[in-house]
């Protein structure tokens, strides 16, 4: 089982064996491979498709206040969504992304990079935010914690703002045979399961892909007293997957509100 405690060791050591990989695993750039210029271009293309399908909703504002990238890494989509908003703050579970994020984004005016240890956003006040927006992020928490940060979400997000964020729902192939061989290898004596797998994968880090049905995602944040504005079929997680980003709005005053 997976402990906070766990994912934060997890992100840590990703964060230093090979952070662009970790965060967009494509299979040819693992061991470093990852030229800086084309990760940040799939930033400029992730935002640009998320403004896109904003800005097909009624009444949702092609420019924001202030946005929270929830799980920013060194800042990908952090950076791209500074041209939509006038503030856009970003924050992750790993010191040393957000340390990356901050020399990456450097006299940049309008951008925040804040470190969140924690299994909630209890060092961000209700209301901050008219966005907050996860990508590939949530997919690495088991279910009861990402429930937690939906809830944050909700707390966080300003009367009438938006959260949106993209989770897989289920895969599409028998994972049987992966969970054999992970358990094998996990199993290996004298440190062999971090030699093989830093051989193998380019890292000894193993992140996790978690499944959520769509409707314990959406009875969660109904619940939160977020409205459900769109749900859209999305692959991010890989093809062989099912996955959706959902797009939520705060109503207009919620028990998580102060009062």
């Amino acid at each position: 089982m997976t402990t906070f405690n766990n994912l934060k060791t997890c992100w840590d050591r990703l964060s230093q064996e090979d952070p662009l990989w970790a965060i967009l695993s494509q299979e040819d750039k693992k061991g470093g491979k990852w030229n800086l210029d084309d990760f940040l271009l799939t930033g400029q293309e992730t935002v640009a498709s998320y403004h896109s399908l904003l800005a097909s909703l009624v009444g949702i504002p092609s420019h924001f206040d202030h946005i929270l990238d929830f799980g920013c890494g060194i800042g990908r989509l952090t950076l791209s969504w500074k041209q939509y908003a006038r503030l856009v703050t970003g924050t992750d579970i790993s010191e040393t992304m957000i340390n990356q994020a901050r020399q990456l984004s450097a006299n940049i005016p309008g951008l925040d990079y804040t470190w969140n240890p924690n299994p909630n956003l209890s060092i961000f006040p209700s209301s901050s935010f008219d966005l907050v927006f996860s990508h590939i992020c949530l997919q690495h928490i088991p279910w009861p914690m990402t429930y937690v940060y939906l809830r944050e979400f909700s707390r966080i997000c300003r009367p009438e703002g938006y959260v949106v964020f993209q989770l897989p729902s289920k895969s599409i192939i028998d994972q049987s045979a992966s969970r054999t061989r992970r358990w094998l290898i996990d199993h290996l004596p004298f440190g062999l399961d971090r030699a093989y797998r830093s051989w193998r994968r380019g890292t000894s880090t193993v992140f996790d892909m978690h499944f959520t049905p769509v409707k314990e995602v959406i009875t969660a944040c109904r619940s939160f007293e977020l409205q459900d504005r769109l749900l859209k079929y999305d692959e991010s997680a890989g093809s062989q997957t099912e996955g959706y980003i959902y797009v939520f709005q705060k109503t207009k005053r919620t028990r998580f509100d102060a009062a």
